[in-house]
């Protein structure tokens, strides 16, 4: 059942609210999975094909849904199969009142979660500090099988529809399909190995953030040992010109 929204919290939030919706929807998604990192303990790549299909329904710049796409989209997950439901659906998503569907409102309605929970969510930082990057690591793969799936399939319509250009593609084509496939394996072995990493980042946080200030502390030390070495080979170097200078005028005077 959803839960029933605190009105006044959500208004008192409606500019963070569309500011967020303003932003991309790769980035409203890992703000919230930044805001709720503990809920998605070693799944939050669930959240992340959400939004992939989600960018399949929407055409506009904003990458929003409008009230045609957000229904057929709701229908396909089940949520919504009459126009009455729909109508009923929307008023609980469209938290910012525009008669469109942002990915970040459409995840908080099937999370169960209110705008204030997102904006007043005081996540752990070692663990939003792993998830980040799993979700990098994540995403990078995804967007390199991506782009290797719909290069393969418009050079398999070139190849297919034939013409002056079709020799060179089917060339393409083939070292396409013959891509070293341990690389491949590796880059989701890197991916998978970052979801592990913040798994244990949250099974144990405390130890998590010792770890993470005690990195900060050598990065912090080992920058203040460069600045000074750089103050002191500046220092050097003034006192070499000086003795320099020095060194012409004697010489003037021999």
């Amino acid at each position: 059942k959803q839960i029933c929204r605190n009105e006044m919290a959500d208004t008192q939030y409606q500019t963070e609210l569309k500011d967020a919706i303003a932003k991309s929807t790769d980035e409203q998604a890992k703000i919230f999975l930044r805001a709720f990192v503990t809920d998605f303990q070693g799944k939050f790549e669930q959240v992340l094909d959400l939004v992939e299909e989600f960018k399949t329904y929407t055409t506009s710049a904003d990458g929003q849904l409008d009230e045609q796409q957000a229904h057929r989209y709701l229908e396909k997950k089940g949520e919504a199969h009459t126009v009455i439901e729909f109508r009923e659906k929307l008023r609980q998503i469209d938290l910012d009142f525009n008669k469109r569907v942002s990915i970040l409102e459409y995840l908080l309605f099937k999370y169960n979660k209110t705008v204030k929970d997102l904006f007043e969510a005081k996540p752990n930082a070692a663990l939003v500090k792993q998830l980040e990057e799993a979700i990098e690591k994540h995403q990078a793969v995804f967007r390199a099988k991506k782009e290797r799936e719909d290069r393969i399939a418009e050079l398999e319509k070139i190849v297919k529809n034939g013409g002056k250009e079709a020799a060179k593609a089917k060339s393409e084509l083939m070292n396409l399909r013959m891509a070293d496939p341990a690389k491949e394996g590796a880059d989701e072995i890197s991916a998978l190995a970052a979801k592990m990493k913040a798994k244990r980042a949250l099974a144990n946080p405390e130890e998590e953030n010792k770890r993470l200030q005690e990195e900060a502390f050598k990065e912090e030390q080992a920058r203040l040992a460069a600045e000074q070495k750089k103050k002191e080979d500046e220092e050097k170097k003034k006192a070499d010109e000086s003795k320099n200078r020095l060194k012409e005028r004697a010489k003037l005077w021999n």
